[in-house]
């Protein structure tokens, strides 16, 4: 399915959110190597993952706004793929810690360049009645780039350990970056039935559905396998496989997506995704048998890659050209925020009622984002009708 589209745009797309996300994701990687090595403590290691999403999302704010500014998007992310390279592999000849943790902080900046701007790039040279099914590959892509390279890193690292591990990942990073520097601005001409983010209401209301959205799914990702292990029971060495489970569950839902969501309205695939995640949780909590919190995992999975292409697809939509770059931006920066707040918050929450409670209330956000996606829906539908003087 990854074959079907012949853009060459899109393909250096694909394969270039698959290659990001391993540079986006390194940290975690990184960390057991650093407890082992360096003595890190699990606040330190909190830290540091906070400090690098919220570097991540100012700077996906930053580059969103640039990449608009200048109309040469392909190549903010040409630079980005190049730094990115030089300072993993750079890794391999520094022993210092602090240095490490500087070079790892400097990668967020650089990595921020690619989510808004591949994204907008994809909304701007897809067909008008593409533009769903190239966002879902683009989800795919991400997704199934981090599941592999997260299984070849542990590969690498058993062999060659963890520095030589992240100079070989680096390597590739380099070719993606002249691939980029190749690309042209390709604009699809945008159609009549199209219009443009209407009003403030409308940005306002979506952003704020996103970010409260974001507060509990990011709560289902960070606890997922300590989850399994102190509710359910399962042993740790394989509690890690519930968020596989979950992960590639996502996976195919993006590709069923891939197939429909052209053919849909977004908006009520967005608000069938948050009411079923909210549902799924709140259930999730309420069983300790395995092989149903596993098909409760899969299902929310399911649920979650029907979430990302729907709402991408929705802003490609209600978009210009002109303004794309600085819009995805700051959807990756509102993204950015519940990540850093969700695991302090919901783990502060674990350790005062309980991680079951903790999961219970995290679905309290999920649900008031599917209402504020309902006003949303009637909103952007009312301003629909107006718009054509109906």
């Amino acid at each position: 399915m990854l074959k079907k589209p012949k853009n060459i745009q899109l393909k250096i797309s694909l394969l270039g959110h698959a290659y990001n996300d391993i540079y986006l994701f390194i940290i975690p990687l990184l960390l057991p190597f650093f407890r082992l090595e360096f003595a890190f403590t699990y606040f330190q290691s909190g830290l540091i993952l906070a400090i690098h999403v919220a570097l991540r999302s100012i700077f996906s704010l930053v580059f969103g706004f640039l990449g608009d500014r200048f109309d040469h998007k392909h190549l903010f992310i040409s630079f980005g793929f190049a730094l990115s390279s030089i300072l993993l592999g750079s890794i391999v000849f520094i022993s210092n810690m602090p240095f490490i943790i500087a070079i790892l902080l400097l990668l967020a900046i650089s990595v921020s360049t690619f989510h808004p701007l591949a994204t907008a790039m994809i909304g701007d040279s897809a067909k008008p009645n593409k533009q769903g099914r190239d966002l879902s590959l683009f989800n795919v892509a991400g997704t199934l780039g981090l599941s592999v390279m997260s299984l070849t890193f542990g590969w690498l690292v058993q062999f060659w350990g963890w520095r030589i591990a992240c100079l070989i990942i680096s390597l590739p990073g380099f070719l993606l970056a002249f691939g980029y520097t190749k690309l042209k601005n390709k604009t699809q001409h945008k159609n009549s039935s199209q219009e443009e983010l209407p009003n403030k209401k409308i940005f306002i209301t979506y952003f704020i559905s996103h970010g409260l959205c974001g507060l509990g799914t990011w709560t289902i990702l960070s606890f997922l396998p300590v989850y399994a292990t102190d509710h359910i029971g399962i042993r740790a060495d394989i509690s890690a496989w519930f968020l596989t489970i979950f992960v590639f569950s996502e996976l195919s839902g993006s590709l069923i997506m891939s197939k429909i969501i052209d053919k849909k309205n977004p908006l009520k695939l967005i608000l069938f995704a948050t009411i079923s995640l909210t549902l799924l949780l709140f259930a999730l909590t309420c069983s300790t048998v395995p092989i149903i919190v596993a098909i409760i995992v899969v299902t929310m999975g399911l649920a979650h890659g029907c979430y990302y292409p729907s709402q991408h697809t929705w802003l490609a939509t209600v978009s210009s050209n002109r303004t794309r770059g600085k819009i995805f931006g700051f959807l990756f920066f509102v993204e950015g925020i519940s990540a850093t707040i969700a695991p302090f918050l919901y783990g502060w929450l674990a350790d005062k009622v309980g991680l079951v409670y903790a999961y219970r209330l995290a679905s309290i956000p999920l649900f008031f984002s599917f209402l504020l996606y309902i006003s949303l829906y009637y909103m952007a539908t009312k301003h629909t009708y107006t718009s054509r003087g109906d």
